[in-house]
């Protein structure tokens, strides 16, 4: 017998496909066409078929469909589309809750984003619950809790890893269980929520060369990355890596307050679109507190105030940037309210440095490590490892820095 729900089964598949893009649409595309069409029809074009999807949507759906269920769907699709980073939340998120839920929120060391729908560990604090418990930046995040997330918005998913932080007691820490993918592997894992303090920043030795890896960037982490960049100059050690790594969010001021460390005057600027002049200007007018020459490493897990402070050391103290392309966001968002309580997150503008583009896409690196320059006897090795390798080799005088751009 002939399932007769499969039809409207099918077609509603096909509607919610057609639903989220156009949405996305109308916030995005449109807005663009409509500088091509002055008289504004490309707008109303998107909104009659967008209105036109969600009528078919609520009369031929198998069950009947609540309207502010599909548009808060739509709404998070269309912000999905934008950026990892801008976000829609319902009335019911409340403004006491909205700093643990939102993209850049970190829990248990663990800061989650979504793009198209899937959620994944874009970074992974060091010696963090997260960490503790197997997580590594990359891994596709299928399951909170016992939930798909597929199924939940970002701020759901952070809601329950905020819920878990919440419950831990001193020395009892709340347990969450995750599902990870990582190379088609699925893994379930429990992570042990407890307060701990957040890591701070060190120096290593690096067959032979200091490696300054900065652990977090807030107001708390710079004075000891001062403390430990005097005593490297003090040294008189005059060749030094800046590990980048995996280093996502973070303050602009304190990544400007780093890169002070490194060199003097006018270091970056946040700017909105079109607009000439800077929201704000990042500067230093204090003397460096070391002046030999920097490698920097980043990674495709680099991202934000971490970009930003790349760029500056790129522009400003002359360092090299070593690894593979970063994250691509070092913005600001404007949060925007709605009449009935919703709110939407939006990138409104972005941070470049001094003389550079506005950190909206990947930072290039002047040496690029990635796979497809692998040799055969390194297709095992990560590339963690080859990048810091490729540092170390440029720093000796082994390597000569290339011009390669990512494909």
């Amino acid at each position: 017998m002939i399932d007769p729900n499969r039809s409207r089964r099918r077609f509603l598949a096909v509607s919610i496909a057609l639903l989220l893009p156009l949405t996305a649409g109308v916030l995005v595309h449109a807005a663009r066409t409509d500088e091509k069409e002055p008289g504004g029809d490309a707008l109303y074009k998107y909104l009659a078929i967008f209105s036109e999807t969600l009528n078919l949507v609520r009369q031929n759906y198998v069950e009947t469909t609540d309207p502010g269920t599909l548009l808060a769907g739509a709404m998070e699709g269309s912000t999905d589309a934008l950026d990892p980073y801008s976000i829609f939340l319902p009335a019911t998120v409340t403004a006491a809750e909205e700093a643990a839920v939102v993209p850049g929120a970190r829990h248990a060391g663990l800061l989650l984003l979504k793009d198209r729908g899937v959620a994944f560990a874009a970074a992974v604090e060091k010696g963090s619950a997260a960490a503790t418990a197997g997580v590594e930046a990359g891994d596709i995040v299928s399951r909170v809790a016992g939930r798909p997330t597929r199924q939940m918005p970002l701020w759901a998913i952070n809601h329950e890893l905020a819920d878990a932080l919440t419950r831990a007691t001193g020395a009892t820490p709340a347990s969450v269980e995750v599902e990870i993918v990582r190379a088609g592997e699925t893994k379930t894992i429990h992570v042990d929520a407890a307060p701990a303090a957040p890591p701070t920043a060190s120096v290593q030795e690096a067959s032979g060369f200091p490696l300054l890896a900065v652990a977090r960037l807030d107001a708390a982490a710079t004075a000891p990355a001062r403390g430990l960049v005097q005593g490297l100059e003090s040294t008189g050690k005059k060749k030094l890596i800046v590990d980048l790594r995996g280093l996502a969010g973070g303050d602009p001021e304190a990544a400007a307050a780093v890169a002070a460390l490194f060199a003097r005057g006018d270091l970056g600027a946040l700017r909105e679109k079109g607009k000439e002049k800077p929201l704000r200007n990042l500067a230093s007018e204090a003397a460096p507190a070391y002046t030999g020459e920097l490698v920097v490493l980043v990674d495709p897990y680099t991202a934000g105030a971490a970009e930003l402070l790349a760029a500056m050391l790129q522009k400003s103290a002359n360092a090299k940037l070593v690894g593979t392309p970063s994250f691509g966001w070092a913005g600001e968002r404007s949060r925007l309210e709605l009449s009935n309580g919703e709110r939407l997150l939006l990138t409104t503008s972005y941070w470049s440095a001094t003389g550079g583009e506005p950190i909206s896409k990947s930072l290039t690196p002047d040496l690029l490590v990635d796979d497809d320059g692998r040799r055969f006897e390194d297709r095992d090795r990560p590339l963690s490892e080859l990048i810091l390798e490729r540092a170390v080799k440029y720093l000796s005088g082994e390597d000569e820095i290339v011009e390669k751009k990512a494909a």
